[in-house]
């Protein structure tokens, strides 16, 4: 498989002219379908708290289906941001230096010459309008400490650019900061802040869940279901009740991987193509009606149409419960019989693998 193996971790952190922690996060990494196994070290982020501790979510998201590994093998989402808060708390001190923002051709250029249209727009969104001939013109020498907000709108989190371009893990000083750093404290009852979820296997792969009383949807395969999670939910209740994410994903893993059967007679209703949607969407439903024998002799699907759950055959896969699984939410409503028992998300706290965390931290 393709995967992205993770050999270590680095953060580095200054205070910048208005007084905010800003940090810079380093990865070494190789290719694990690539040979010989090298590792190199990449700046994967660069900004203030909240924004460095997004992408780390985002990353964190790839570890529940395997594509971010480390030499020992899969990586839990939970401990991987845990690690991550660990390392951000103790961070390494980056002292000043100026940075050249080149424009050019090359691959490795601090601004390429095909993303300075987008890196206009970044600028001219963080107030910096009236810099924008100087650092397009390729000739922009900034103080990385004094000019943090400038740098941070072109390469953090809502940047046109990677911080790889102007940030190496040897910027990093062999200092750590001292207690000037105070990241927020982990919130004891972080996980009273998990939503009300239920959730119910539609198959073997695909799971069906609701939040706070939502209508239900089709989550999707259950590591690409926890990918959503830690990225949708699971990184804003962090940045409101720190430490959430350590104990709300294993939390959510447990609901979706204990989950029961759909019940038989769960009433699914299904519009063929509602507006918005593209006419391949329509291509969906009408093959599911024909396997259902519910489509006209010309092979398509009533403009609405509805069956019981029960009634889709399941073999073999890859015909009627493969294009109900790809059906887009904004196509189909699952009404689900009010006395069905169904699977809630837990509030107690689960425990930590402290052996894969210790891996982690390494």
């Amino acid at each position: 498989m393709g995967a992205t193996v993770l050999t270590g971790k680095k953060a580095g952190a200054f205070q910048a002219a208005d007084g905010e922690w800003m940090f810079a996060l380093f990865e070494r990494t190789y290719e694990k379908n690539c040979y010989p196994h090298i590792d190199n070290w990449s700046a994967i982020a660069f900004g203030r708290y909240a924004d460095v501790m997004r992408r780390v979510f985002r990353h964190a998201s790839s570890c529940e289906g395997g594509m971010l590994q480390s030499r020992a093998g899969y990586i839990k989402p939970e401990n991987y941001v845990t690690t991550w808060r660990s390392l951000l708390a103790k961070p390494f001190r980056l002292p000043d230096q100026v940075i050249r923002l080149d424009v050019s051709q090359s691959f490795r250029a601090a601004i390429p010459e095909a993303s300075l249209d987008d890196v206009r727009s970044s600028l001219t969104a963080a107030g910096f309008a009236e810099r924008l001939d100087e650092v397009v013109g390729g000739k922009a020498e900034v103080s990385l400490h004094r000019d943090a907000a400038l740098l941070e709108s072109i390469y953090g989190e809502s940047g046109a650019l990677s911080a790889w371009r102007v940030l190496q893990e040897h910027d990093c000083g062999s200092v750590l900061v001292d207690a000037d750093l105070h990241l927020p404290s982990r919130n004891p009852s972080a996980l009273e802040r998990m939503p009300a979820v239920r959730c119910y296997k539609i198959d073997d792969e695909n799971r069906l869940v609701s939040f706070d009383g939502k209508p239900w949807v089709n989550a999707g395969w259950q590591y690409s279901a926890i990918g959503s999670f830690i990225t949708e939910a699971a990184y804003q209740l962090e940045m409101e009740a720190p430490g959430f994410a350590k104990m709300g994903i294993p939390a959510y893993r447990e609901l979706l991987t204990g989950a029961g059967r759909l019940p038989d007679d769960t009433v699914i209703s299904v519009t063929r193509l509602p507006d918005g949607l593209e006419d391949y969407c329509a291509r969906i439903a009408d093959e599911l009606a024909v396997l259902l024998g519910l489509s006209d002799i010309q092979g398509q699907a009533p403009a609405q149409f509805s069956f019981r759950f029960g009634d889709v055959p399941a073999e073999p896969r890859g015909s009627a419960m493969y294009k109900l699984c790809n059906l887009r939410d904004q196509q189909v409503m699952w009404a689900i019989p009010d006395n069905a028992p169904v699977k809630v998300a837990s509030h107690e706290t689960p425990c930590t693998d402290l052996a894969q965390l210790i891996l982690e931290l390494g």
